[in-house]
């Protein structure tokens, strides 16, 4: 039972960090656009960025081996969800032009 549990929440983690990624870069985005700013692609859907967030996550997740260095794959594409609100942030803070 224990392993099973460890195994979930190994496998769900890159989930996580995913919906972490999106959910800030839609709430700096709101932020953005509530102070005047406004959005460069017009086409900007939060819910579509979470479906192709999750579906390389998934890919990654049942494909790459579990070893270090392919481990590190898996936990860039996590990561890179946050360079949207990073970029937000630095536009809403002045320190990037938009």
């Amino acid at each position: 039972m224990r392993k099973a549990v460890m195994s979930l929440r190994s496998w769900s983690l890159p989930f996580l960090k995913v919906f972490g990624g999106v959910i800030s870069d839609y709430v700096t985005t709101a932020v953005g656009l509530g102070m005047g700013f406004c959005e460069v692609n017009p086409k900007y859907n939060p819910v579509l960025s979470l479906l192709v967030f999750f579906v390389v996550t998934a890919i990654l997740v049942l494909t790459v081996p579990k070893e270090k260095p392919w481990n590190l794959s898996l936990k860039g594409i996590a990561m890179a969800s946050y360079f949207g609100a990073i970029n937000n942030a630095l536009v809403i803070s002045g320190l990037l032009s938009g």
